[in-house]
């Protein structure tokens, strides 16, 4: 026996034509509903933009200029360090003392 499965408007309780898909505060809601509300529903209704969303005009973000990504820009106009000639040294030097050690121990 085959059992058969009607969907019903979630307003009215006639049979639906149509589940719409609605978005709001972050999550989606799915309604089921009838040509008549389905009409109701799309009259005063606009078709979305393609593309990103607009940001909201009363929204911090809005205010502040966008931040740069990426590797920051050079400095023009500010004069560089003078520089001794001797490269800086990363890492520990050894000691006069553990290097003198080092060739006694060869010998």
């Amino acid at each position: 026996m085959a059992e058969r499965t009607i969907v019903v408007c979630d307003v009215c309780g006639k049979p639906a034509t149509e589940t719409v898909t609605i978005k709001v505060a972050r999550g989606n809601f799915a309604k089921d509903l009838c040509a008549t509300h389905v009409t109701e529903l799309v009259a005063g209704a606009r078709r979305p933009r393609p593309g990103r969303p607009r940001k909201m005009a009363g929204s911090a973000q809005a205010a502040e200029a966008p931040k740069r990504r990426g590797r920051p820009r050079k400095t023009v106009g500010r004069p560089r360090k003078a520089t001794t000639g001797r490269k800086a040294t990363r890492g520990r030097r050894k000691t006069q003392s553990s290097a003198s050690s080092a060739r006694t121990a060869k010998r």
